[in-house]
């Protein structure tokens, strides 16, 4: 095709100009009406309306303003042809839910609502009764969804939640002050029984939730998830841990967890399954972690379970400032557990790698790097000793 020259397209005996095909796109604005076709000229006024008319293949482009409103998808895209929901020339977008309550909690203020082939870009959510962006069905979920430069802020529960869904991406987002109810309010960041996911590039911060045991984590990838990727996200502020991988009651595998920067939490990141779930092929990875009470956690944790983990690598993280544990082994169920070419460093009285309740027989720590060493904990083979 030959730049700046009119096409023209012949299907069986019929002609038309590839330039005056309609493009897909349609708007949405403040000033708009929901009666009208849908162009720049003649917008609609409610996100809700491009929700329920897109098809796959098309984009709505949403104008600058605060709308209140809940927004509940209606059709997916297909393979290839994705619905696009996204700002307009990165005007702010926000999608406020300051006093709609929809009942019962479950859902999300914009709402995904099972629906496949979906990219959603430069919308942010504040004031959730629940979750900002997500889908959260018992049954079979989304498949395909991609959530970029998004963001959200004040969240009751999480900021972006799938659940029983696969092949989903959450990129480059600004998740803060999520997870605000402390009744159980899952983590900023999570995924419950995902297939092939990738969460990268995202900040996550300033959670309050300090409750035990009542959500609160930054990044959760848990309950079977599986074949995943979590890496370039900063996670900071966070009273409990950063990035927490929960096989929970289900069989979780292959996961990779590198190149992410956390500092400022309860724990860094943290390996547990803690329903009597499975738990394997997990690498954590060229991590830096700063400033937490624990750096890298083997956890096992619930009486009256088994922990069942395998294939566990910590390799080549970088942890400063820890003020308790470096690397805490505390599963006597994990098996073929490799801690190699780690840093640590802490304040006074921390303890760069502590034994309580960890297999050594399973476990491989060598070639680490300490600023000191304490008595009675184990240091492996060819550590190495920091100026």
């Amino acid at each position: 095709m030959l730049s700046g020259f009119p096409v023209t397209i012949i299907l069986f005996g019929c002609s038309f100009n590839y330039d005056e095909i309609d493009n897909k796109d349609y708007y949405v604005s403040k000033e708009g009406d929901d009666k009208n076709p849908g162009t720049f000229d003649e917008p609609w006024q409610t996100i809700q309306k491009a929700a329920e008319s897109l098809k796959a293949g098309e984009t709505v482009l949403i104008r600058e303003g605060i709308y209140r409103e809940e927004v509940l998808l209606k059709n997916s895209g297909e393979a290839g042809s994705h619905i696009v929901f996204k700002s307009y020339k990165d005007e702010k977008v926000i999608l406020d839910g300051k006093d709609i309550d929809w009942g019962y909690n479950w859902s999300s203020l914009f709402d995904i609502n099972a629906q496949s082939y979906i990219r959603i870009e430069g919308i942010r959510v504040e004031n959730s009764r629940w979750a900002g962006f997500g889908s959260t069905t018992d049954g079979v979920g989304s498949s395909h969804v991609e959530i970029r430069n998004c963001s959200t802020y004040n969240t009751q529960a999480s900021g972006i939640i799938f659940m029983n869904a696969d092949n989903i991406i959450i990129d480059s987002n600004a998740i803060e002050r999520a997870s605000i109810n402390t009744s159980g309010s899952q983590e900023g960041i999570s995924l419950d029984n995902v297939d092939y996911f990738e969460v990268s590039d995202n900040k996550v911060f300033d959670f309050t939730n300090q409750a035990p045991g009542r959500g609160g984590e930054g990044i959760d990838a848990k309950n079977g998830s599986s074949y995943g990727k979590i890496h370039g996200n900063e996670v900071y502020s966070i009273p409990k841990i950063g990035i927490y991988i929960d096989s929970y009651e289900g069989e979780q595998k292959d996961i990779e967890i590198y190149d992410n920067n956390i500092y400022a939490c309860g724990q860094g990141i943290t390996l547990a399954n803690e329903k009597g779930g499975y738990l394997k092929n997990v690498v954590v990875r060229n991590n830096t972690i700063e400033n937490c009470n624990w750096g890298l956690t083997v956890g096992g944790w619930d009486e009256g379970y088994t922990h069942e983990m395998e294939s566990i690598t910590f390799m080549e993280n970088e942890l400063a400032e820890i003020k308790v544990t470096g690397i805490y082994l505390n599963n006597p169920d994990a098996r073929n557990v490799s801690v190699k070419g780690n840093i640590i460093q802490g304040r006074l009285s921390y303890i760069p790698i502590k034994l309580n309740g960890g297999n050594l027989d399973e476990t491989v720590i060598d070639g680490n790097y300490f600023d000191k060493l304490v008595e009675g904990q184990p240091v492996g083979t060819n550590y190495k000793m920091l100026e």
